[in-house]
């Protein structure tokens, strides 16, 4: 889990995703090396070892055609205020230029192993760092919070999916009904989180951006996965509960 300094924040319950992977974890089947590579390309590195090679900067995206344009119209304003930009990039994998997060393959691979974890990592096209801006990660889960026992005063609660919260550490989550099946049986809900890096993100956006963007493309991958009548989430982001 990522913690305050730039890393995924704390959670009401803990991660259980490690226990399930016999806590050792997966890195042919998680991003994680992908996500390194990106780095390593985005910040002007020559290679990624391996003999894979430098592979290219991307191209710079609008707003609408980012996570395989799963944002809305309220979407895509929503991400370019969290950026102060309107041109973005997407990870890339330096042995594979033509790598794109999709949500056909995301909804496909959450019923086939919910134990990995599924990223849309989205940077500034102007920023040469390496660091996302935001990153939006997906993966199956067994539970999920109970809104109504949440008592953090940091957390911004949204009254969508079954639980949804928005903290002022630029951390993000969402959890709705979308049941799939893995090998090891039956998971009824989807983890939806986005963080966005402190030094990324433009200090004028707000919660409610980061929850429409999370919202959107949560919305669209439910949609793919054939779980959308029970995934409540609406088109338009109705104002929060608390906070």
């Amino acid at each position: 889990m990522w913690e305050r300094s730039g890393r995924w924040p704390s959670t009401p319950y803990r991660d259980r995703s490690a226990k399930r992977r016999g806590g050792i974890p997966d890195t042919s089947r998680t991003p994680i090396r992908a996500a390194l590579c990106a780095v390593l390309v985005l910040g002007g590195a020559s290679a990624c070892s391996d003999d894979q090679g430098a592979g290219k900067r991307p191209d710079a995206l609008s707003a609408p055609q980012v996570c395989d344009g799963a944002l809305s119209s309220t979407g895509a304003e929503a991400l370019d205020r969290i950026g102060g930009t309107e041109r973005f990039t997407e990870i890339q994998i330096a042995d594979d230029p033509d790598y794109r997060w999709s949500l056909k393959q995301a909804a496909k691979d959450l019923q086939a192993d919910y134990t990995d974890v599924h990223e849309c990592l989205l940077y500034k096209a102007s920023d040469k760092s390496g660091l996302p801006l935001v990153t939006i990660r997906f993966s199956s889960d067994s539970q999920h919070p109970d809104p109504a026992e949440d008592e953090d005063g940091d957390r911004l609660l949204f009254p969508i999916g079954l639980y949804a919260a928005a903290d002022e550490n630029f951390g993000t989550s969402l959890y709705f009904a979308c049941p799939a099946e893995g090998p090891e049986g039956r998971t009824p809900y989807v983890k939806a989180e986005m963080y966005g890096a402190r030094n990324q993100v433009d200090p004028a956006s707000t919660a409610e951006d980061r929850m429409t963007v999370l919202n959107d493309v949560s919305r669209a991958l439910a949609e793919e996965a054939g779980c959308a009548s029970e995934a409540n989430l609406p088109a338009k982001l109705p104002a929060p509960t608390s906070g």
